[in-house]
């Protein structure tokens, strides 16, 4: 057994994904880790691109989204560690050494999250969003066990602990970490690991992006949930918006950094917090739907 395996699943067209190969690859020979490019596209990899990169190991799965994946990328895996990013991230130069290194500290830990930075950082829109969704895992962040570590842009698995099983739809990262923190297993941040979330975003296509995120969350919770905290949550959907807010404004606020960012998105971060009111809303009324493949 490898001691890592690192896992990147693409809905897009070759080169999307050169980025964050290119960033990747070469450390990754370095450090033995398997490494598994999972083309839900068709052309995501092309055998031209693949040649580039001879020991990535290509899994085609047409049609499938991100969520089944890196679901069932994660459950083939053959590292003692499954490491995850996304299409869209370049990684530090140091990404996989940090991770390894970062799981030999702690043994006993199920699950290390890294930091991520803003890689698209000229329009308000991408800030927004990103504060919305990687603000917390914006540096600085305190290292050491953590009730929450950030999501499928850098965070890593004890193979132990990741589930053989794959739900039909997928499981989304966040879900996995919650879920092994309920069961008492430690959660870590490590401020070493770094990735840059590289995502240019148009107004509709940020909003499509939190409206469908949303949807997922809340048509996945509907699964695990009962009736009445299936109403409450429903209900809950109409104060979404300013709670979401002060979700996303204040833990920025406290790290100090990207203040003036922070202050001249917020209005698009109100906009933005509305999408996704919108998208859990129907979520806890008609489930996930299509938003699954809607998301990259």
């Amino acid at each position: 057994m490898v001691a890592l395996s690192v896992v990147v699943a693409t809905t897009q067209p070759w080169p999307e994904l050169q980025m964050c190969l290119d960033s990747l690859y070469a450390q990754a020979i370095v450090e033995n880790a398997e490494l598994l490019i999972v083309d839900g596209h068709g052309e995501g990899l092309t055998d031209e691109a693949l040649r580039r990169y001879p020991r990535a190991r290509r899994l085609q799965m047409p049609g499938l989204s991100v969520l089944q994946m890196r679901s069932l990328a994660m459950s083939q895996a053959q590292g003692e560690v499954v490491a995850v990013t996304e299409d869209h991230c370049r990684v530090a130069h140091d990404w996989c050494r940090r991770i390894i290194e970062a799981h030999k500290k702690y043994p006993e830990a199920a699950v290390i999250g890294g930091t991520v930075e803003n890689g698209s950082d000229q329009g308000i829109i991408d800030w927004a969003s990103f504060f919305i969704v990687n603000g917390p895992a914006m540096p600085p962040v305190r290292d050491g066990p953590r009730r929450k570590v950030a999501g499928q842009a850098s965070v890593s698995y004890k193979k132990r602990f990741v589930p053989p099983d794959v739900p039909p739809l997928g499981r989304m990262e966040w879900t996995l970490s919650r879920d092994l923190h309920n069961r008492g297993e430690l959660l870590v941040t490590d401020s070493r690991i770094r990735v840059a979330h590289v995502q240019p975003l148009t107004f509709p296509a940020a909003c499509a992006i939190h409206y469908h995120d949303s949807r997922i969350i809340a048509g996945f919770r509907i699964q695990a949930i009962g009736r009445v905290e299936h109403m409450i949550r429903f209900v809950a959907c109409f104060a979404m918006p300013p709670l979401l807010f002060l979700r996303t404004v204040l833990p920025v606020l406290a790290k100090r950094r990207k203040l003036g960012w922070l202050f001249l998105s917020m209005p698009m971060i109100g906009v933005l917090v509305f999408c996704r009111a919108a998208g859990a809303l129907v979520g806890f009324m008609r489930g996930p739907g299509d938003s699954p493949r809607r998301i990259r």
